[in-house]
């Protein structure tokens, strides 16, 4: 009976443990600094009622953007350069150690909805950079379908970049993804 108790036992450990091997850990920034055509600078919270006013104003281009710096509560920053036509980089750094979004990807890109940038990483690491690797994803903030914007996903494998892939919804409860 003992014999049973232990190896059951075990197989519930092992089970539970199985259960949050996979989970990813989702980040949201914790400040915003979006810098203007005209050198106005707005920082803002993630808790900022404004921020979603600001957010689609850019994405309707009501507000001329050059540049957006995302801070991550673990430490990454984000920042994005447009030049009003084109955005010219994504970066993300953490200290000294800093990985690029391609040209090539950049040029696909038309608007980044930056209320809805993430920062995903496996939940081993504490750090999405020590991650064996991660990926941003937001929404495009183009044309919806079922009330849900095409979400990009850029990944990263071993700090360097894989591939992108978008999502978009294509029933209330289904959606379907493609290489950008």
């Amino acid at each position: 009976m003992r014999n049973i108790k232990s190896i059951l036992t075990i197989i519930l450990i092992l089970t539970f443990a199985n259960i949050y091997a996979n989970k990813d850990r989702i980040e949201r920034p914790k400040s915003f600094k979006f810098i203007f055509e005209n050198n106005e600078i707005v920082t803002l919270n993630s808790s900022d009622t404004s921020l979603g006013t600001y957010c689609n104003e850019i994405v309707n281009r009501k507000r001329k953007l050059i540049e957006a710096q995302l801070t991550y509560e673990t430490g990454e920053i984000i920042t994005a350069k447009y030049n009003g036509k084109n955005w010219t980089s994504i970066i993300i750094s953490y200290k000294e150690k800093n990985v690029f979004v391609p040209k090539k990807t950049l040029k696909k890109i038309t608007e980044i909805n930056f209320s809805t940038l993430n920062l995903v990483w496996s939940s081993d690491n504490e750090i999405a950079f020590y991650s064996s690797y991660f990926m941003l994803e937001f929404d495009l903030g183009t044309i919806k379908s079922f009330n849900k914007l095409p979400q990009l996903n850029i990944n990263f494998e071993k700090m360097k970049f894989t591939n992108c892939v978008i999502w978009k919804q294509v029933d209330k409860n289904s959606r379907q993804w493609s290489e950008f």
